[in-house]
């Protein structure tokens, strides 16, 4: 009695700390999430925590690798998106120097003229020049979000009716995982069947030990029917031994295998990593050229070379004086032009002795230089070309020196 008390006890015991058990198990572990940072960490999965040699974890580096197609998309739609927005801000600043280069062309030719009316031209062409390089930029863009399409298309095969895609190369290394698995799952659903037939050979003996241990307390049990009891039981127990003993040596052959499982799997992980390092490198080499075109060496020098010379230009080509005497003769104000010029006293005296000029020819010389600087400013606008005016100064200087200084007959 005290054996079949014994037992119980201890079965009580291990029923109870397996109900503990299932208990824990059954606990929600929280998900860990880690933060994304600078070190691009990423948060927790299903396959974090476990071991990738047992059952069949090995589908985390093939998951791996079929989820490449998602971040492969996420990049073609950021690249894209960036186009988008510099394709935007090129197609605005075209449309604001078309509309500044009209408003100019509409301004009252009373106040805007000449040389300043130039610089200012200059001035609203610029953002279009500047466009200019945004759509060289653009043309860049495009040609990396090209090349990287062909590359994810080559390595992404579409699955039925092209909703799903995954890598050329899945389907082969699931097939190498599964026959190198294949032989340790076998020996593993074996320990499974004689771990289930020694729980069954343990209740069998059990019951021959409480049958033998009721006919010994019965003094009117036969020695023969006590006799073929005890052989029972005996036989049970042979039987619970031999199923240790396969257990223990299945348990040995699953540990082999488990070894040899582990070289092959690692080896086909290797081919796995190979794959995957060529999707991580088409990632950088993309990245790296998206960088180039989206702000190439030679941008920023193509950018200040605008600025540089519209700067240069309005220096070296406004001239606020030379203006204000177009205006003086283009409206016949003669005084304020002489006044300008800072003429001394002596060539004012010496411009009364100059053989005047009829009015009729000086009012049409001066028509046509109105007309003239008018269709030189429409030129501008239509050819965008920066023009000096230094032979308008040239010429300007060279008039005011010939009416200053007519030529005097010898009075010797």
């Amino acid at each position: 009695m005290n054996f079949i008390s014994d037992y119980f006890n201890k079965t009580k015991m291990t029923s109870h700390v397996s109900s503990i058990l299932r208990r824990t198990s059954s606990i929600k572990r929280p998900n860990i999430r880690i933060n994304v940072g600078n070190d691009g960490s990423y948060g927790s999965n299903e396959y974090i925590h476990k071991n990738f040699f047992e059952d069949e974890n090995y589908q985390s580096i093939l998951k791996c690798l079929d989820g490449g197609y998602e971040i492969s998309i996420d990049l073609i739609e950021y690249m894209q998106e960036y186009c988008d927005l510099l394709q935007d801000i090129n197609h605005r600043l075209t449309s604001y120097s078309n509309k500044w280069k009209s408003k100019l062309k509409h301004q009252p030719p009373l106040s805007s003229y000449h040389t300043t009316k130039r610089a200012q031209l200059q001035t609203v062409l610029s953002p279009e020049k500047l466009a200019e390089l945004i759509r060289t930029r653009c043309d860049a863009i495009q040609q990396v979000i090209v090349t990287y399409k062909k590359q994810v298309n080559k390595m992404y095969s579409s699955e039925r009716f092209g909703t799903t895609h995954k890598h050329y190369r899945t389907d082969l290394m699931k097939k190498l995982f599964k026959n190198a698995n294949s032989s340790l799952i076998k020996i593993s659903d074996k320990l499974e069947k004689l771990r289930k037939q020694e729980k069954e050979a343990q209740t069998a003996l059990l019951d021959a030990r409480i049958q033998c241990q009721n006919l010994e307390l019965n003094e009117t049990t036969s020695k023969s029917k006590l006799s073929r009891a005890n052989d029972h039981q005996e036989n049970k127990q042979r039987e619970l031994q031999d199923i240790q003993e396969k257990i223990t040596r299945t348990e040995l052959e699953y540990n082999q295998e488990q070894e040899t499982y582990r070289e092959k799997a690692t080896e086909i992980y290797q081919q796995c990593r190979e794959l995957e390092e060529e999707r991580l490198n088409q990632i950088r080499e993309t990245l790296l050229k998206f960088i180039q075109a989206v702000y190439p060496s030679e941008y920023s020098t193509q950018q200040a070379a605008i600025y540089g010379d519209l700067l240069s230009n309005i220096k070296s080509q406004q001239d606020t004086l030379i203006d204000l005497d177009f205006w003086a003769q283009t409206y016949h104000v003669n005084i304020l032009t002489k006044s300008i010029s800072s003429e001394t006293d002596e060539n004012e005296n010496t411009e009364s002795q100059k053989p005047k000029k009829s009015q009729k020819n000086e009012t049409a010389n001066l028509t046509t230089i109105a007309e003239n600087t008018n269709q030189s400013v429409v030129e501008d606008e239509h050819s965008l070309a920066d023009k000096t005016t230094t032979s308008t100064k040239a010429k300007s200087k060279k008039k005011r020196n010939n009416t200053a200084e007519p030529s005097t007959p010898d009075t010797s």
